[in-house]
């Protein structure tokens, strides 16, 4: 159990420090504690960005929620660079931001050699991405369940519905919503 430990920590500290190396990416924040159930919430990640905030115009930019969790290959490197990702469209001029992508690896992937879902990682991207929008004073957040994730209908959902998102239109049978995040000024 303790190498097991050694090696999470080494390999959260390789990734950390390759991060903080990358002048096109931010670290948002990060968590360094023992990972004591594999079942639970991760306790060790780092969640960051490739958003310029000191750009004053549209941008297309991405939070990534990375975890040592299952996540070391047996020469002890990271087998991912990050296993959840949150996709946005930053339009400041019309403060507003369009959630493209939000996903996890899990039991859905193809590549998922584990399966990251209902480990609180989308939860962490969304929350940082909430932080930024209250930042940089965008009024509304949104974003689409589509056919293509319709199978995680729930999920998303409770997802979305832990944020106070409204569901501006909703289709179970097609798999389809519009989740909408009003915040300041509107």
């Amino acid at each position: 159990m303790l190498q097991q430990e050694s090696m999470l920590v080494k390999a959260f500290e390789t990734r950390l420090k390759t991060i903080e190396a990358d002048p096109n990416l931010i670290v948002l924040t990060t968590m360094d504690q023992p990972q004591l159930n594999d079942k639970d919430k991760v306790s060790q990640y780092i969640v960051y960005t490739n958003f310029k905030p000191g750009l004053k115009k549209q941008q297309t930019a991405a939070i990534f929620v990375y975890t040592p969790l299952e996540n070391i290959d047996h020469y002890q490197n990271n087998k991912v660079d990050y296993q959840s990702e949150l996709l946005f469209e930053f339009d400041p001029w019309d403060k507003k931001i369009h959630i493209s992508v939000l996903e996890t690896l899990g039991a859905a992937s193809k590549l998922a050699f584990y399966d990251y879902q209902n480990h609180g990682l989308a939860q962490m991207a969304l929350q940082a991405l909430i932080k930024i929008a209250k930042k940089h004073e965008i009024e509304t957040i949104d974003g689409m369940l589509s056919s293509f994730d319709g199978d995680d209908w729930d999920r998303v959902n409770h997802l979305f519905g832990k944020f106070d998102f409204a569901t501006i239109a909703a289709d179970k049978t097609r798999g389809v919503a519009i989740y909408r995040l009003q915040l300041q000024g509107s």
